[in-house]
């Protein structure tokens, strides 16, 4: 069975990625996918430097969880039609070699879907996309074919709780989890 990841860049207790993400993990509970949630990715993980650190341990959590898992879903705010530096920051930490794995090996064979939710009506969120899409390709996986937006014409937190828009998030996710 599958058993996904779920990273959160968020940088708020109320951002809509990580009201998203908390919702994506409740969604899966219920269809008995395993899934694990990190978000804070700013405050516990230190902007990686050249010539190799040692590795945060909030990393290391990470890493050892994304060694199971067969799935990847990141929540990714958008920034200036890009996406968040602590986000770029994190999957960098995650490139890292560490015991028997080499540069980038961790990602390799697994899938990856991105989620923006987003304040504004999301007209930067398709380049942020692109840009995000391409960087997991370059990091070795294989990005789904399309990303999940929420912008703040279609109000997550409502949505979430009148159950509208649900369906059609829903279908995403489970689209990207037979593929």
């Amino acid at each position: 069975m599958s058993k996904v990841l779920l990273l959160s860049a968020g940088s708020t207790n109320t951002s809509g990625n990580k009201k998203a993400a908390e919702y994506t993990k409740k969604y899966l509970k219920q269809k008995e996918i395993v899934s694990y949630l990190y978000d804070d990715l700013y405050s516990e993980i230190p902007f990686i430097l050249e010539g190799g650190s040692e590795q945060p341990e909030k990393i290391i959590q990470i890493r050892d969880t994304l060694v199971s898992c067969n799935h990847l879903i990141i929540f990714s705010p958008v920034f200036n039609g890009g996406y968040a530096s602590h986000l770029k920051n994190t999957l960098d930490w995650l490139s890292l070699a560490f015991d028997d794995y080499k540069y980038n090996e961790l990602f390799k064979n697994k899938k990856a879907a991105i989620v923006s939710a987003v304040l504004g009506k999301g007209g930067n969120s398709y380049n942020a996309y692109s840009s995000l899409s391409s960087q997991l390709e370059n990091y070795g996986l294989k990005v789904f074919k399309d990303f999940y937006l929420f912008s703040s014409n279609n109000n997550l937190e409502q949505r979430l709780r009148e159950n509208t828009q649900i369906k059609e998030f829903n279908n995403f996710l489970d689209d990207y989890l037979k593929n």
